[in-house]
Parts: structure tokens; sequence; C-alpha cells
């Protein structure tokens, strides 16, 4: 079987496919990553062959808000005040427009007989449905908002129609990696196949300290994921107040960031470590992650059952932290806070051995409940046979009547 992933250049949109695509790798199926050419070396750096199919796109600058107006004339939408979730789904399709050319042509070439496409790429989904060929949606955390989703599909069939092409097709499943009590009662999965979430994030080399066994202190990794510091260089003082505090609370602070970032927050206290340390090599030694809201973050910890301080941006940071605070697997903090008395309750709270504590380590059980990536590997194989029995069943039906 061949199997098309398709993902917009952002790591928190690629990486949790990729334990599907190495678990569908190992079956001894090929896989193949279509993406932008900027974002290739992040593709093979996986372990996963790539395609460039489209001009480089940066994420962050895709997703910060415009006016319509400077998309109607590409997707033929009316003006008019709409949401942000109505927004982003309007970018997304504009980008898929602008990729599916590129796309179908490879669908035409490498004749995937399924594509994989993660919620915001519609350049995949759209080719897939030309070529009469199957594809499935893969989530990376909360399944998004139904208008996001509505509004994208509507702006994309709006171009098709344009080009004298059929709408594009519903996918034919929906991987969700979400255990079901985190996500909202009013998530909407289309033909839904549960998968455990698999923290991947990306190749590193462990650090002898954290192979070195039990710190003798409680450790809490603090994160402000890769885009935050790129879209607003100015969030340091909140997050140097949250060091400064965790460090007051005899906790041993490890900050997972970017070499490039590291002097946005100054001078570190003696103890404070600060590299590039992949969370899933982080976490399990943890006792709780103070971060900024976004999906990889949220669902790491969710896997390995860690208490959650959230401090969202942007995005779905918003969406995350509230339900988080939901299900009571942690607080969280809004970002333009200077509030010293609220800041150390929240440390206090997340480095404590309350409530979340034993929610967080539900989570993380339930979690591990789901069906592996292998097992939802063989259910796609067994999607894709079913599918093409479908297209043969008609024409067999035509010659028995013959």
């Amino acid at each position: 079987m061949r199997v098309l992933f398709t993902s917009l250049p952002g790591i928190g949109h690629l990486f949790p496919m990729v334990p599907l695509a190495w678990a569908l790798q190992a079956a001894g199926h090929t896989v193949l990553v279509a993406t932008d050419r900027e974002f290739l070396p992040v593709v093979t750096g996986a372990g996963l062959p790539a395609a460039a199919v489209r001009d480089p796109v940066d994420p962050v600058e895709l997703f910060k808000p415009v006016s319509l107006s400077g998309l109607s004339g590409l997707l033929g939408l009316s003006g008019g005040p709409v949401s942000p979730a109505e927004r982003t789904g309007h970018r997304c399709a504009e980008i898929g427009v602008r990729a599916l050319a590129a796309v179908r042509a490879l669908v035409d070439a490498w004749r995937p007989d399924l594509v994989i496409a993660e919620p915001m790429e519609l350049a995949g989904p759209a080719a897939a449905t030309i070529a009469g060929v199957p594809w499935v949606r893969h989530s990376y955390g909360l399944i998004p908002p139904e208008r996001l989703l509505s509004a994208a599909a509507a702006a994309l069939d709006s171009e098709l129609a344009v080009r004298g092409l059929s709408p594009w097709a519903e996918p034919a499943g929906t991987i969700d990696v979400c255990p079901d009590s985190l996500q909202p009662s009013d998530a909407v999965a289309t033909m839904p196949m549960p998968m455990r979430y698999v923290p991947y994030n990306g190749p590193a080399v462990v650090p002898d300290w954290l192979l070195a066994g039990p710190s003798p202190r409680p450790r809490v990794c603090l994160t402000l994921g890769t885009s935050l510091p790129r879209r607003n260089p100015r969030v340091a003082p909140l997050w140097r107040l949250l060091l400064d505090e965790l460090v007051a609370l005899g906790q041993e602070v490890v900050i997972a960031i970017d070499e490039s970032h590291r002097s946005l927050l100054g001078h570190l206290p003696g103890g404070v470590r600060a590299a590039r340390i992949p969370l899933c090599d982080l976490l399990p030694t943890c006792t709780a992650i103070v971060h900024h809201g976004g999906s990889g973050s949220t669902m790491a910890a969710a896997a390995f059952g860690v208490p959650q301080l959230v401090v969202p941006h942007f995005a779905d940071h918003f969406a995350n932290a509230e339900r988080i605070i939901a299900v009571g697997a942690g607080t969280s903090l809004p970002h333009d806070t200077d509030d010293l008395a609220r800041i150390t309750a929240a440390c206090a709270l997340i480095v404590d051995d309350g409530p979340h504590r034993a929610i967080s380590a539900r989570l993380a059980e339930e979690n591990a409940s789901r069906p592996k990536p292998t097992e939802v590997a063989q259910d796609l194989v067994a999607l894709v046979l079913e599918h093409s029995q479908d297209v043969l069943r008609p024409q067999h039906a035509s010659q028995g009547r013959q």
C-alpha cells in the first residue's frame, strides 16, 4: 500500500503523524510526506521520505489575524466579519488552493492508495477526492472547531467549483489522538478512529544528566514551544516570573527551549538548565510542566500524566487550557498577568500533590488504553481494501446483469 501524508510546515502539524507513518513503514507499506521545500529537512530528520509541493509557508505568519478581504479575491467569498476559527479556515483554504496543482500532479504521478492529512492541510484531501482516492484526517490534539472545518471546506469547495471540479469528499475516517475525557463534549469527528498519542519531538541527543536517574529535587519543565518566541518576542517577563517562583519553591527547573531563544529569559539562576530537550525524553522525569498551551505540549503532558500550568497566547492554546482546567489536570494563567500573588498560587498548586496529579495520571492511563499506531495501520489497510471493493462492486453488478 502507498500512503501519502500531507502537512503544513509546522512541527505541531507533522509530529503527531510521525508514529503512524513509522508503523506503516514497519509493516512494509510505502510512505511519502508532501510539504513545502524548506520543511523537507524536518520530515527527513524523522526518517520519512519527503516531496516538496509548495513554496515555503511560515505558519507563524499564516495564522496571524488578517481581514477577509485579503482572501475574497482568491476564494470568491463575500466580505464581512468572521470569527477567529472561520478566519483560520479561510487561510487554510487559501494555502490549499495555492498548493492544489502541485499536489494533484504528485497524486497522479505517485498514485497513492490512501492520503492522510492533518486538519489544516486541504490540498491533499482535495487532490485525493479528484483522483478517487480515499483520505483520512489525522488530528494532533483536540478536534478542531466545527466552524473552522466548515469554513475551510466551504472556501475550498467554492474554488473547486470555479474550476469545474466536484466538492471534496468527507474523510473516510478521523484518526483521533486525544483521550475522550479531554475532548470537548461538542467535538465532532467523521468516522472516528481512536489512536494512542505517541509523543515525538524530533531527533535529539539525550544529555547525560537526564540519563543519570531521578533528580534529588522535584523537576519541573518550562517551555514556550517553538512558535511563540518568534510570534511574540515580548513574552519573557511573565515567563521569567514563573521561572523565579518555581526556583523559590525548591523545584529543579529545566527549560526546553531552542538555542536561538535562550537569551529571551536573561541570565538564569544557578542550577537551571536550558536547552533543546525533546519533551518525550524530559517529561517522564518531571512532576509538572509550565507551557504555552500548544497541542504538542498539552498532549505530551497528558500522555505522561504530568500536571500542567498553561499560559495560553493564541490559536488553540485557549481551548487546550480550558480543557485541562475542565478535567482538573492543572490550572492556567492569563499571558498578560503580572499579579505576583496569582503567579505564586498557580506555581504552588501545580507542584503540590493535589487531585490534579491523580487526574493527570488517569489521562495517561486512558491514552495508553487506546489502539497503538500499529493497530491503526492495520485498520487503514482494511479501509483501503473496502474502498477498492466499493469501487469495483458497481462494475461487477453491471456485468452480472448482462
